[in-house]
């Protein structure tokens, strides 16, 4: 029973040697373009498939709207800001009473502030007193004298944001061993004209692209804001561009400042614009940095071309072309197309155009520009190769 369950092994070889019939029976009787389209162009042999030349797109973008009028001036505007760097007369240290006398010669005040300060004084009256009294700031002596009741005074001009007030008393002479000099230091205060700085500076930053950035090829750039002055003028405003300073003076309130900027001065990406002062209080409004270049930013768009492709182009088996499609408005399209510094005219009412491009391109990186002289819209923008002929591929 097992063997008559088994197929044949002949019957099966029979059967598939009558589809095979079937079918080269069908492709025979088939029409002769779909009979090549089955077997291939050369009978059976699959169509000629080229090497990577063939029909290799270098280049393919969508430019869009390229207008006629040519970016030759690029603003940059930044947001309205404040400084403020406002003057108040405050008690810098205050110390109710310090005691210095033979056993104890000096007595240290330690003075620190954080913003700078002018016209600093230092006051103090003496309840009971026998002896010369010494003052030290940082080392150095201020005053020297003996004093009954009030002293005017004393002025600390230079005085640190650290410092450190030092009161001391003359030792009796020696042969009088008995004696003790003493000062009662009553009301010690140190006061002065601070400038609150926190608020005292505004760092803004923008962005410049690489051709922009050029200085060979800037005209001119400047930058230019308006002060709203709050209240009475103060002191001057300093404008430092990448840490250099452009310039520094009191400001024109509600007029137009105007700072022209060195070309080496502006750098490609992130620049730093700081506006500064010492005193005063401002409103710097509607600033913004202008750059004049002396030729239009044109769109540029590279391509490569590898030394096998640049050798079949030099030897005339690759065609290279640049290709062009257009919204097919009817309007006359006019540009000046640039290709390694080779100049193409595009003069056309076509919705296309195309041009053999083999004496401009070099082995290696190619760029392309265009130039319009009419509003183009562009939908494609192809730069390929192909072979002239079948064979050069192979």
């Amino acid at each position: 029973m097992n063997k008559k369950a088994q197929p044949s092994g002949g019957s099966a070889a029979a059967l598939l040697v009558i589809i095979a019939s079937f079918i080269l029976l069908y492709i025979l009787f088939l029409p002769g373009k779909d009979r090549e389209e089955l077997l291939g162009a050369d009978g059976g042999i699959p169509p000629f498939v080229a090497s990577e030349v063939v029909g290799s797109v270098l280049l393919k973008e969508q430019p869009g709207t390229l207008a006629k009028l040519k970016e030759r001036d690029f603003e940059h505007s930044i947001p309205s800001f404040n400084i403020v760097a406002e003057k108040e007369d405050v008690v810098l240290k205050k110390v109710d009473s310090l005691f210095v006398d033979n056993s104890e010669p000096s007595r240290a005040i330690p003075l620190s502030f954080k913003d700078g300060a002018e016209n600093v004084l230092l006051s103090f009256s003496v309840e009971g007193h026998k002896g010369t009294l010494s003052i030290r700031v940082d080392g150095e002596r201020v005053f020297r004298g003996e004093v009954e009741r009030n002293v005017e005074p004393i002025s600390l001009d230079g005085l640190s944001g650290s410092s450190v007030i030092e009161f001391s008393v003359d030792k009796s002479p020696s042969w009088m061993f008995w004696s003790r000099n003493f000062y009662d230091v009553r009301n010690v205060q140190v006061s002065g004209t601070v400038s609150r700085l926190s608020g005292s500076e505004a760092l803004n930053t923008f962005f410049v692209s690489a051709d922009e950035a050029r200085a060979d090829n800037i005209e001119q750039a400047h930058v230019a804001y308006f002060v709203d002055c709050r209240g009475s003028v103060g002191g001057k405003i300093d404008v430092f561009l990448n840490g250099k300073l452009l310039s520094s003076r009191v400001p024109d309130c509600g007029n137009l400042e105007k700072t022209i900027i060195a070309p080496s001065e502006l750098v490609a990406g992130r620049n730093e614009l700081k506006f500064s002062t010492l005193s005063g209080r401002y409103l710097v409004d509607r600033v913004f940095v202008k750059v004049f270049l002396k030729k239009p930013v044109l769109p540029v768009f590279f391509f490569d071309v590898n030394r096998s492709q640049f050798r079949k182009i030099s030897d005339g088996a690759l065609n290279s072309s640049l290709s062009m499609r257009f919204v097919d408005d009817g309007e006359r399209k006019r540009a000046v197309i640039d290709v390694n510094e080779h100049r193409i005219f595009l003069d056309t009412r076509q919705k296309s155009f195309s041009r053999n491009i083999d004496a401009f391109v070099v082995e290696g990186s190619n760029s392309l520009s265009v130039d319009p002289e009419t509003t183009l819209n562009v939908l494609e923008l192809k730069v390929s190769v192909d072979c002239r002929k079948e064979k050069d591929c192979r």
